[in-house]
Order: C-alpha cells, then structure tokens, then sequence
C-alpha cells in the first residue's frame, strides 16, 4: 500500500507559470521548475539549489506537435551544466521549460548519476 505524503509547491516570484519550488516531505531534496525565459532572472540563476548536486529534464515541443522532446541531465553542480544548453558549447534549442532535483542533504551526491541511467 502507497505511504501518504504531502508536497509543498511555493511560486516564488508570483507568478505561477515562473519558477516554482516543490518540495516533499521525508526527503532530503527539492525541485525547481521554471520556463527557459527565467533562467537569467535572478531569482532562478542565483538559486541555491542549482549550486547543488542534481538531475534535470529539458523539456520542449517537438517539431512535429506530437509531444514534448526530452533531455535528462546531472550536474555536480547543477548550473554550470544548464548554463552550457541555454547558451554555451552544449546548446540546446528546443527546451522550453526545466525542472531540476537537486539533494539539499549530505551524502546524496553519489546517487544523481544513478538516476540518469
């Protein structure tokens, strides 16, 4: 039987389609999701958990319009790893939108790269 769990979704610049914070309770990590459009704003890039061992999902539409391109990701840390797909040598153009778990805890760094397989 499923154990119940509560999930906090704070939108922390007010606007709900801008970077939203989730959280779970019992775990040691947290999610942001925001648009590809706030990834300058300070209130995504100077965010503490980008500094943080993570995984991440770029997702974007697909040419076609039949679903939504795909990207997973780990970063130790996080940001420089989304600085090189919004604009440096590993750009990528589709993204649209980002969503990034990064453990808040010690002793989670050795587990991002098992969830990328």
């Amino acid at each position: 039987m499923p154990t119940p769990f509560s999930l906090r979704i704070f939108v922390a610049d007010g606007d709900p389609d801008g970077l939203r914070i989730v959280e779970r309770s019992n775990w040691v990590g947290r999610a942001l999701v925001f648009p590809r459009a706030a990834w300058a704003q300070p209130s995504v890039a100077n965010r503490p958990e980008l500094q943080q061992t993570g995984v991440y999902l770029l997702l974007g539409p697909r040419e076609d319009g039949e679903g939504d391109w795909l990207y997973i990701g780990e970063g130790d840390p996080i940001k420089p790893r989304l600085a090189t797909h919004h604009s440096g040598f590993a750009q990528k153009d589709f993204w649209t939108r980002a969503i990034c778990f990064a453990s808040m805890g010690q002793g989670t760094e050795v587990r991002a790269p098992l969830l990328v397989c």
